[in-house]
């Protein structure tokens, strides 16, 4: 039986979520016209994650920005876990 987990991937704008998902799975999760051309997700994209056979994983890049702040709440919602990214030059931020 395979165990299904989700992961959500948050921190500030600008730190590197959409970078690792990328890293991580080879998905860009910035799919739309407009992330792409301001740089920044505004809707929250999930990629797959294969590590094993037995647990199926999906992580969750939600956006950073707080004008996008509902979308954040609505991508983090029914996450298993979350990891919080924070870039090692700018620090923890508000």
């Amino acid at each position: 039986m395979e165990r299904h987990v989700t992961i959500g991937i948050a921190g500030h704008v600008d730190h590197g979520k959409t970078a690792l998902v990328r890293c991580l799975t080879g998905v860009d999760t910035d799919r739309h016209k407009e992330e792409k051309r301001r740089g920044l997700s505004i809707e929250s994209g999930i990629a797959p994650l294969e590590l094993t056979s037995r647990v199926e994983i999906a992580l969750v890049d939600v956006p950073g920005h707080t004008d996008f702040l509902k979308n954040t709440i609505r991508g983090l919602s029914s996450l298993d876990m979350a990891i919080l990214v924070v870039a090692a030059d700018d620090g923890v931020m508000p």
